[in-house]
């Protein structure tokens, strides 16, 4: 049988007996008990829990005799010095000011107390904002954020996992704020992917904006390093929505996953690897570092410190070792041929009556004037936005690009007028023709 633990209440009431306890079973003298309250009063007691010893009054000690002394079970027991708040309200006017709580959660308490001083619910001097705030913390309505408010009442959080290292990956971005040789402010931003299962981190380098191309070529270096994903799990950021990460995605069989909006307890597991980098890494770096330097600095602290330490998530396991043994044998990193032709796009342009045609701002001429006003088609890598065919009719294109001034002194074919091309042996000549039929009705 189980033996039974005292509480708190009771084991402070035994503390207090016992120091006060042997006087009551006494005869004393008159005087006697102050003397002896007065000696105890110089000498240090350990009350249960605290983490020293202390001393306590005349005064004190002689309540707890007279307590004690009044009723030796409850007498000794502490009791709360709460007396509670907003005590001056009545039953009406605390209703009414939950029921505005409820009514507004997202109210801050300094508008709900305005709102009720000016419709005269309660006095300026009659309730005060921390009481106010105490109130709405007692019952459980504390204001909360507007994204808390609108959020569906049945969202039901679960821990989830993938089953295996590669299945899935996470993908977001890390604001830092540091500054420039000036001293002005800077932000990079840090691009990361963690693998979910291992939590190994497959990629992780600064960049000066947030932009899709810059996502693409974290993306892409981690491709050529590591076997493609599953999934890629990613938020609602402007860089993870376009169109040419959807295209690279579904060449590569990866199925492209965005969070809900407004929910970043769906990107937990992300968030916490941002909270480790800040408090190991980047907190500690120079306030002008470069991102050259943010990048050694956090290249360095991944294969020192995060892939090689254990981690809670993993119940002990080490991120690197999680990776390396949990990912299939037959599954290898795509050639950079294979990723060459998955950042393939095609787009349509129109080529302009002196051969040429605009691509992203640079002008380029093509080989052939019977192409002039005919659409073609351009090959473009989206990851570098360079041009790498051009066909028209599957026919493959020479063209480069334009240079004006060196087109100034190129010289030109001579313009030969066209050749009337008729059936062959039969000349073409309908003046002629004319003639000979008038000829003809004459002669009848």
């Amino acid at each position: 049988m189980r033996t039974p633990e005292p509480s708190r209440q009771e084991r402070v009431a035994l503390f207090r007996l016992s120091v006060v306890g042997d006087l009551l079973a006494r005869d004393l003298e008159p005087g006697e008990l102050k003397e002896e309250l007065m000696r105890r009063a110089e000498q240090r007691y350990r009350p249960p829990g605290a983490p020293c010893s202390r001393v306590f009054s005349f005064k004190t000690l002689q309540r707890w005799y007279y307590a004690a002394k009044a009723d030796l079970t409850g007498g000794l027991v502490p009791v709360s010095r709460v007396r509670g708040f907003a005590l001056k309200l009545t039953d009406e006017q605390r209703e009414l000011l939950l029921e505005m709580r409820q009514e507004h959660p997202t109210a801050s308490a300094e508008l709900v107390l305005s709102e009720a001083v000016r419709h005269g619910v309660v006095t300026t001097d009659e309730l005060k904002l921390t009481t106010l705030r105490r109130l709405y913390r007692s019952v459980g309505m504390p204001r909360v954020s507007r994204r808390v408010a609108n959020r569906p009442p049945d969202v039901q959080r679960r821990r989830w996992q993938a089953k295996h290292p590669g299945d899935l990956w996470h993908g977001d971005v890390c604001h830092l704020m540091l500054v420039d040789e000036q001293g002005r402010p800077r932000r990079v931003l840090v691009h990361g992917l963690l693998d979910d299962a291992s939590r190994y981190c497959t990629a992780l380098a600064p960049r000066l904006h947030e932009l899709e191309q810059d996502m693409l070529e974290v993306f892409c270096g981690a491709l050529l390093r590591h076997p493609a994903p599953h999934t890629l799990y990613l938020d609602n950021g402007a860089c993870y929505r376009g169109d040419v990460l959807k295209l690279v995605c579904q060449r590569l069989g990866i199925q492209l996953v965005h969070a809900q909006p407004h929910s970043p307890e769906a990107r937990g597991k992300m968030e916490r690897f941002w909270r480790t980098m800040r408090q190991r890494c980047t907190d500690h770096l120079p306030p002008a570092a470069t991102p050259h330097q943010v990048g050694q600095a956090l290249w360095a602290w991944l294969d020192t410190d995060y892939h090689r330490r254990p981690h809670a998530g993993l119940l002990g396991d080490v991120p690197r070792r999680r990776y390396l043994q949990g990912l299939p044998a037959q599954r290898v990193p795509l050639t950079p041929k294979q990723l060459a032709a998955a950042l393939e796009v095609e787009l349509g342009r129109q080529v302009k009556q002196d051969g040429t045609f605009d691509l992203d701002g640079v002008t380029y001429e093509v080989s052939g004037r019977h192409l002039a006003g005919k659409r073609i088609t351009v090959v473009v890598d989206a990851l570098t936005d360079r041009p790498l065919r051009a066909r028209w009719q599957d026919q493959l294109l020479r063209f480069g690009p334009c240079d004006p001034v060196a087109n100034r002194r190129r010289p030109r074919p001579p313009a030969t007028p066209p050749v009337p091309v008729g059936l062959a042996g039969v000349p073409f000549d309908p003046i002629a023709a004319l003639l000979q039929k008038a000829r003809e009705a004459n002669d009848e």
